[in-house]
C-alpha cells in the first residue's frame, strides 16, 4: 500500500515539474550571429527573434491558434 501512494506522489510530482517548462519545451533554438547581436530561430516551429549572443530565449514564440 505504502509503495503505491509512494508511486502515484513520484507520478504527480513529475507532472508538475513538466509543466513548469511547458512554453519551452518544443523549442529547439539555433542561434545565427549578426555582428554583435545574434538572430535565433527556432527548428522546431520555425519562430524568429533577436538577442543577446550565447543565450538562447527562454520561452517560445511561435504564434498559437
Amino acid at each position: 500500500m505504502i509503495f503505491a501512494v509512494g508511486l502515484v506522489v513520484a507520478f504527480i510530482i513529475l507532472l508538475l515539474f513538466n509543466m513548469k517548462n511547458r512554453d519551452r519545451r518544443l523549442c529547439r533554438w539555433r542561434e545565427y550571429r549578426q555582428g554583435e547581436t545574434s538572430q535565433w530561430r527556432c527548428i522546431h516551429c520555425g519562430a524568429t527573434t533577436d538577442g543577446t549572443p550565447g543565450e538562447a530565449p527562454k520561452l517560445c514564440f511561435r504564434e498559437r491558434g
